[in-house]
This record gives C-alpha cells, structure tokens and sequence, in this order.
C-alpha cells in the first residue's frame, strides 16, 4: 500500500474506470433474460464498459423499434448493475451509412471516384476505343517522350457514346509520339459495405457516404445518433458513456482499385476558392504519378484539401454532437500504421484523432502482427497525438483475429507493448452475444477469440484487468516526456504515389518501389529508437507549421525537443522547410534518413537547404548539428537490426535513453511524467527471462503489476539489477513519497520434486469436435441421405457460398468411431436450425434437452444407449437463413469420459503422468482439466517448502489439501505454500484452463497445453 499517492492509488487499488472494455456483438435474437445474464457476467469479471456493436447474424431491424426496445432495457440493466454502455454508431462497419440506410433514402449522399482510365497509343493514327462505366468528366494527352511538359487538354476530341451505364470513349492518336491518353470518369463506389450487408433486414445497398458533404454526415448523424438521443439521452454522460466509431475512412476500404481517387461533385469549385486555381488541368496527376513540381503542388494541394474536408464533415461534426451531448467520442480510422493505406484511407492521421475525446486505434491479427515491422508504427502515433491534444485516455481495439490458440501471456505480451507505445484504453475484440454457427469461425467476420463466456479463459478475467488497469491507471495519470520528434512523412507520400499501381506491395517489391521505401525506412527508425530505448514522439508534417526553435529546443504543442528525425524529406512541406531553417543555426540536432529537404511541395518551390543527398551509406556529418543516414532497405526494414540501431544511436545521441539502462534481452520502455515524478514502464518483450542493470538513483521504486507490489531497488555500486520474467512488465517510479515497500519472495533450493505420476480430470469430459460433410437437401419433407460421393466434406463447418441458398435448408453427415463405449457420451448441439436428426438409423430430435454450452440455442443427449463399437453416424437437415450471409451447419460435439487415438473413441487409462494433456489422448480438448498429485512430506520438507513451481504457460490454481493458493495466468507458475503443507500425506491439485485451439484445430500446428513436466517444492532463496 501507500499513502496519499495520487499518481499510484489506482495501481494498489485497481480502478474501476481504467480495467479493459469489450467490444459485444448483438449477432442474434437478442432476449432480455440473455442480455440481462451476460451483462452480470461482465460485471463479475471486472468489465465495466461495453460497446454495443449490432452485426452480421442479427435477426432484429438496425435502429428498428424492437432494437431500440432492447437498446433501452440494455442500458437500464447497465444502471443497475454500475456499468457504462457505449454505442457503437454502426451496423458492421465502416461507420457513416446507418446500415445503408442513408444511401437508401437518400442516393444523393453517395459517394463518388474519379477515375483515370490511362492508355497508351502509338504514333500515326493509333485508336483508342474502350467502354468507360460512369459519366464522362475529362481527357488529357500526355507525350511519352516529353511528360514534363505536362498535359494537353483533348476533352473536345473525344468521341462519346453513352448508354444507360457508362459511355464508349474513342480518340484517334494523329501525331508522331507515343502518347499517354487520360480518360477521366467519374463513378459511384460500387462495393456493397459490410454495413449494409449479412443482416436479416440488410438490403445490400452498394457504396459508402460521401464523406466530404457535410449534409451527407448530418444524416448519418439524425439517423444514427439522433435516435439513441431520443432513446436513452437521459442516461447520457452517466449510464451511456460515449459513441464509438469504426474504420470510418475517406474512401471507402473496399472500393479502392487501381486507377481511382476520391471525389466529389463540389471539389473543383472548393479547391478554386482554397488554392486559386483550376483543378481540370491536373486531373491526370491526381491519380498518375507527379512528375514536375507544379504538378507535385497541385496533388498535394488535392489531398490536403480531402483530408480537411473530410476531417471536418465527419470526425469534427460527430465529435462536436458528442461534446454538447455529454459523451466521449472515440473510436478509430483505418491502417494508421502504413503510410499510403493512411492517406488512401484517412488523408492525415493527425488530422483526425485530433478530433476524439479518446483517440483510437486497432490491432487487429494482433498474436501474428506484434512480430511485424509495422506493428509499433499505430501505438507510437497514438500516444504521441494524446501529448500533442492533451488527451488523457487512448483506445485500442485489440486480439481481434488472434485465433483460439491465444494464451494469457500471449495477450499480456500485446498489452505491454501497447501500454508502452502510449494506450491506455485496451478495448478486447470482442465478445460475442451468441456464437452459434459462423459465428465461432476466426475469420475477420467473428473474429476469434471470443472475449465472453464461451471462452474457458474467461473464468480468469478479472485478474487479467487487474493487471492491465494498474499499468493503465498510471499511464493514464502521467504523460510522455520524450526529447525527440520524428516525422511521419504524409507529404512525399501524397506526391510520390502511383495510384494506377498495386499499393499492397510486398517486401521483395516495396525495396524497388519509391513509397516501398518510405514505410521500410519509417519502419527502420521506428524500430531502432525502441531498441535503443529513446523516448519519441511522432509528428505529421503539416504540423510542422506549429513548431518553432528557441533556445536550442524545438518548441512544439507545449514539449521541449532538442532531436528531430526526418525521414525521407525529399518531397516536404514548407512548414517542414520552415523548421529545418531554424534548425541550422542552432543546437536542435536533425538527423535525416534516406533523403535531405528538396522541394517544398505546397510552394512547388525547389529549396535545398543542405545540397544534394550524400550518396555513401552508413552515417554522414553534414555539420555540427546535422546527421545524415542512409542505410539498404534490406537492412533497415528489419527489427532488431544492428547496424541500423548502432547508426542511430550516434546519430540521436545515446544520452537520450529513456534510462542508462544494459540488458541481455529485448526490453521496450517509455519514460512519462507527472508533476515532477518520474515514471518508466520497462517491458520484456520475449518469452526468456532476462536481467536489466540501470544507473541507480535515490526514490526508486519498482512496482509489478502483477502481482500489485511496490519494492526498493538495491543499490549496488550505483546501480541496480531488475530481473524480468518471460513477458514481465514493471513502472519505475522516481518520486520523493513515501510507498510502504512489500518484501518479495523468492525460490530457492528444491526440495522435492513431484512424482510424475498423477491423476488427471476433466471437468465436464473430453471434448470430441466432429468433422462433417455437407450436401444441399433437395428431398423436401423425406429424409434421404445422399451417396457418400455427393457429400462435401467441410472440416470446419463452412457451408460452400453457391449452395447457401439451396432450398433453404441442408444437410450434414458425420461418421465416427467408437473402439470402446464409454461410461457416458453426450451429443451437443447447436439445435437452433436443426429441423431432423437422427443417430444410426433412429431418429433423435424430439428427444433434446436444453443446455447452455457457448450460446442460448444449444441442446444435448445422452447417447450412451445410441451408439455401438465400430462406425456410427449421425445425420441432421437444417435450415438455412433466407437472407444473404455467410453460413455454417450447426456446430455438433461429443463429449464424455472417453480418450481418443486418432480421432477413435477409445476407454480411459488410469496412468497418467505430468505431461500436455494433449499427448495423452485428449487431442482436441478444450476447457478445464486438473493435474491430482499425492505427496508424503517430512515434517522438515513441510517446513522448508515455500512455494510450488508448476512447469506450464496455461492459467492455472492451485489447490493444497482442499484450500487455494493462489491463480496465475502465466509462467512463472510459482505458488507461495508457506504453511500450507502438513506432515505426512498432502493432496495437490493444478486447476488449469485452456484455450480452445485443439477444439476446432486438432489437424494444424501443435501446441502443447498443461502441465510440461512434474512440479516442484522449493525453499526460500538465501537473501
């Protein structure tokens, strides 16, 4: 404990406001008694916020009378039980349309592309004749030979035919030279979003809102917002906390193809008004690649003004209905962390989070993702617009698509490495209401794993925001207080890019590639000033206006910086020129990568404030306070680079480390501040223990969030040793209060080591996941099996898409076999859909009794007395939605208390040994099992035994002679037994919980789940 801290009273106490939110999917027929249930469940494991996402698989009207019902009776359970709901302004996603409904009712609002359809022609009476879908805006000619002489306007030449659709476009190319013809189009986004589809009451409106018209997005808002005001405004800024928004984007995400850029009827008048000349001159160059400067100037002018535009009809517009109704707006945009995804998608990200109470991102894929290049780009942006905005929280939209194998200390490793990028607001993706069906599938549509009940993790996940809301608590109270600006270089992209090329470039072709080059190098700088542990902060370039240098320091958004990094500046603002002026005489040390200033886009004005690139690789001196590096992309994309980081480090200065920190690991860190105290969070980011040695400074403290204990450093020497476990997390506190200090306990010595021999439990049976075969039911009321050659085996369940609308209804086989009977064997069902269904023979569906599995609509059966040794098969029709979705056939099981080998039924043995589960024929269990140990001590080993280390990674309890010691969620599994343990026999039980990876992924990648090998008893170690 501690006293009167305010900084750390949410760290010994955790904090109600500050534990992780969940994302909960409204994906079925919502029932009252349901809601009602899940909703104590959050409660009972610390989730106190929830965002309601209505999504694909609901059966309610989007915004309809029975979903505004359920939305009222929602938030009035929230009140009682002290939780905070979130609307979430969308049906699926993007965010803007109301589920289609505003394009519906209002085709107006729908937003357009301009469209370059380029040709080449030769020379000497070369056509060009193509049909064109649209209507028909403008055509330019451009000499191969000679583009930089710009473009001629041949609008007039074209022949035009139009049709109901589009229009035939010809033109004759009359003169001597090769020539680039520009047929510029102009059509509505044809897609149909995920917002308006795989709903009930969807009706597959294609296109996404016109994100530029403010009108457009004033709908959005009386036809979403609006109607929760009328709803449950009463309850807002109480019960209903805020509205979150989702990959909302200027263009919509899955309508972006070569060749196309976003547009608007109005654009031509507003750029005239804003910049003073035509944009009809330089339509070719707002989707080929720029070449001259005016050029350059005229396609960075372009996407500024999209970025504005867009910034203030949808982000600003909704943020400010937000603040006069008393709720936080938050949310986030789409791929924050890739620069040409960022300006196809966002214009400027720093345009736009401005605009959030709670500024937001997404880590979506996140178990794979961390080890990606791009990975800390989104978190460092994040963290940096909350110092720039004075924002105190920061959301992230996490473990969506991780997988049913993601383990506890796989989730600690992705928060700690969010927490230290800057969030403090960990969002978990998400929860479903129901995961009947498709809805269990890991694909972006459900989106595993499941953060609710239907996960066995779940049973832990109070501890697990225990943890996360002490890190979270402090973030929150502090803010970064790095001394180095690194800019996000949006400018050269908007110029630099070929929008007729594929922008989903690979690595092989991002090296060859200019805007491949961008990401690799900010990627490079990104990754070694983490390995280096420098505190920075990013910043987009047309923010640089803001900044200026007095006194050796960058003063920048209220910060002190005497280092700035400069990425790729080849192609920059003039605000960026304006800064690097005023660098150059003075103390701020600039250090440019790959490219030094040359043009000032907006100005279209070549300025060369240091001359032309050096050319060798490696590290130049330009002079006393300007470095210069450049370094193979082959090199620099990759993390963990040495030379990169050994480059840098001279470069930056390494006395701008967040601590005089050596490690023999990789550990990221980041040093925050609040009212004089100094706090760093330290995290080890592998699986192997490591050791940290830092300069030792009088106050130091060291708190775990672990475990919520506050120790003192040992000052040896003046410093001090830190050793990490796999993955752990500290904050380092620097603060001349007063922490009452706990006494950490150590293992020592063994004193015996388990006999590997043990019992081994269940809890519920062994779980069995069937494989089946599907065939579309065309028999009408008879049932009829087809051939075993008409079956399609579908191994995880998906029904293929052309038959989903057969009859509306199908059928599902499943053969299996039994070595031995077991004891008892129970059918489960997801029995929602099933309309027949039988067990070798005889038929079974009016014999079902209701049970809750993972959903409201299961159903079991003891088939012990149904089935016989050797091959039996079980065969069911079912229905099929009549709506567009995407489907799978009921989910069925087995479950009973049985072992397999080979995916044979098979009886149970009765030695087992500390070993996976999975080795020991439970190959696609799922659930809880528990390790039964008996152990005769000495009175002396009662004594001595201190704590049990358990060798596994799984969350597990511990149990000593009937009482708990304790639970954790990941290694070290070490136990505090002192005093528990009695002469003579003693009974140990290890409760752990598993994933649910082998349930439904029993054929791919093993992983090993349990106990590894016997536990141990260990003594104290020797202070």
């Amino acid at each position: 404990m501690q006293k009167e801290n305010k900084l750390l009273d949410g760290f010994f106490c955790p904090h109600p406001d500050y534990r992780p939110a969940t994302m909960w999917f409204w994906n079925d027929e919502m029932q009252e008694y349901e809601i009602s249930s899940q909703l104590e469940a959050f409660k009972s494991k610390g989730i106190n916020d929830f965002f309601v996402s209505h999504t694909w698989g609901t059966l309610d009207d989007y915004l309809g009378e029975r979903f505004f019902e359920v939305v009222k009776y929602t938030v009035k359970e929230s009140e009682r039980l002290g939780l905070h709901f979130w609307i979430y302004d969308e049906f699926n996603w993007p965010s803007g349309t109301a589920g289609g409904k505003v394009l519906r009712d209002h085709p107006e609002t729908r937003a357009k592309l301009l469209v370059d359809n380029k040709e080449v022609l030769g020379p000497n009476g070369s056509l060009g004749c193509k049909y064109i879908k649209g209507e028909f805006e403008a055509a330019k000619l451009v000499y191969c030979n000679s583009p930089e002489d710009g473009a001629v306007d041949v609008t007039d030449k074209i022949e035009i035919e139009k049709n109901a659709h589009g229009f035939w476009a010809e033109y004759k190319n009359n003169c001597c030279a090769d020539i680039e013809l520009h047929i510029m189009s102009v059509q509505y986004q044809d897609n149909v979003e995920p917002s308006a589809k795989w709903g009930k009451y969807s009706f597959n409106q294609p296109g996404y809102v016109d994100a530029f018209d403010e009108k457009a997005i004033r709908l959005f808002i009386d036809y979403t917002h609006e109607k929760y005001k009328e709803a449950v405004g009463e309850h807002f800024g109480k019960t209903v906390k805020g509205v979150f928004t989702d990959e909302v984007c200027l263009a919509s995400p899955h309508d972006v193809s070569r060749g196309t850029t976003p547009w608007n009827d109005n654009l031509k008048k507003i750029f005239k008004e804003r910049y003073g000349y035509d944009l009809e001159p330089w339509y070719h160059v707002m989707v080929d690649k720029p070449k001259t400067p005016q050029e350059k100037k005229a396609r960075y002018d372009y996407w500024r003004m999209l970025t504005e535009l867009f910034s203030n009809a949808h982000l600003k517009q909704v943020y400010e209905w937000c603040d006069k109704e008393n709720l936080k707006y938050t949310g986030h945009v789409d791929a924050e962390e890739i620069l040409i995804w960022t300006m196809l998608q966002s214009g400027d990200i720093f345009d736009l989070l401005k605009w959030m109470h709670i500024p937001g991102i997404d880590s979506i894929i996140s178990r794979d993702r961390i080890e990606t290049e791009e990975f800390n780009i989104a978190g460092k942006i994040l963290g940096s617009c909350a110092r720039f905005f004075n924002k105190d929280r920061t959301l992230c939209e996490t473990y969506t698509c991780s997988s049913h194998k993601l383990r506890f200390d796989e989730m600690k490793r992705i928060s700690n490495r969010l927490m230290v990028l800057g969030v403090n607001m960990l969002q978990y993706m998400g929860c479903a209401y129901s995961w009947d069906g498709l809805r269990k599938d890991p694909s972006p549509i459900a989106g595993a794993p499941n953060h609710g009940e239907s996960n066995p993790l779940f049973k832990h996940y109070d501890l697990l925001g225990d943890y996360m809301s002490r890190i979270q608590y402090v973030s929150a109270q502090t803010k970064p207080c790095g001394r180095v600006l690194v800019l996000w270089p949006q400018a050269g992209v908007y110029v630099n890019s070929n929008l007729l090329e594929n922008m989903s470039l690979s690595y092989a072709q991002r090296k060859n590639n200019k805007l491949g080059r961008y990401e690799i190098a900010m990627e490079g700088v990104v990754n070694a000033l983490m390995e280096l542990n420098i505190e920075f902060d990013m910043f987009g370039d047309s923010m640089a206006k803001d900044a200026s240098v007095e006194n050796g320091k960058i003063k920048f958004y209220g910060g002190e910086y005497d280092v700035v990094v400069m990425p790729y500046t080849g192609d920059t603002t003039s605000g960026v020129m304006n800064l690097v002026q005023q660098i150059k005489n003075s103390d701020v040390r600039a250090v440019f990568v790959d490219e030094l200033p040359q043009l000032s886009v907006d100005e279209a004005k070549i300025v060369s404030p240091f001359g032309a690139t050096p050319d060798k690789d490696g590290l130049t001196y330009i002079s006393s306070n300007v470095r210069f590096i450049s370094v193979p992309g082959e090199e620099k994309n990759r993390r963990h680079n040495a030379r990169l980081k050994a480059l840098m480090a001279e470069a930056v200065g390494e006395e701008r480390r967040t601590l005089d920190i050596r490690y023999n690991g990789t550990i990221y860190t980041s040093e925050r501040s609040c009212e004089g105290a100094k706090v760093y969070f330290l995290a080890n980011d592998k699986m192997e223990e490591c050791t940290a040695n830092i300069v030792f400074r009088e106050g130091m403290k060291l708190l775990d969030p672990d475990t919520g204990n506050c120790r003192e450093l040992k000052n040896v020497g003046g410093r001090a040793d830190i050793h990490f476990d796999p993955y752990q997390m500290y904050i380092l506190v620097e603060d001349e209060q007063q922490l009452e200090l706990s006494c950490d306990k150590a293992a020592g010595e063994v004193v015996k080591i388990l006999s590997a021999n043990c019992g081994l439990e269940l809890v519920g049976g062994n779980t069995l996941a069937t494989t089946w075969k599907f065939a579309p039911y065309t028999k009408g009321d008879v049932f009829v099996i087809p051939q075993d050659d008409q079956l399609i085996p579908i191994p995880t369940h998906n029904i293929p898409g052309k038959y989903c609308k057969t009859n509306g209804a199908g059928m599902q086989v499943c053969d299996f076999e039994i070595k031995k009977i077991p004891k008892a064997l129970t059918l489960f069902a997801e029995y929602g859909e099933v309309l027949y269904c039988e067990l070798n023979g005889v038929r079974i569906d009016d014999k079902w009794s209701h049970c809750r599995l993972w959903g409201p609509k299961e159903a079991c059966l003891d088939i012990t007395a149904l089935v016989k040794e050797g091959s039996n098969r079980i065969a069911m029709t079912f229905s099929l939605p009549d709506y567009n979705t995407p489907y799978r056939t009921p989910f069925v099981m087995l479950r009973g208390d049985f072992e397999t080998e080979n995916g044979v039924i098979c009886g149970k043995r009765s030695d087992y040994i500390a070993a996976p589960v999975n080795t020991q024929g439970y190959t696609t269990f799922a659930g809880e099992v528990v390790y039964q140990f008996k152990t005769v001590l000495t009175a002396e080993e009662a004594v001595e035994a201190a704590f049990l280390m358990a060798d596994t990674r799984d969350a597990t309890e511990l149990f000593v002679n009937g009482v708990s010691a304790g639970v954790r969620l990941w290694a070290p599994s070490r136990f505090n037994v002192e005093g528990m343990l009695k002469e003579g026999e003693n009974e140990l039980e290890l409760r752990m919980v598993l994933p649910m990876w082998y349930f439904f992924y029993s054929e791919k990648e093993v992983m090993n789940m349990g106990l590894m090998s016997a536990p141990r008893l260990e003594k104290k170690a020797q202070k």
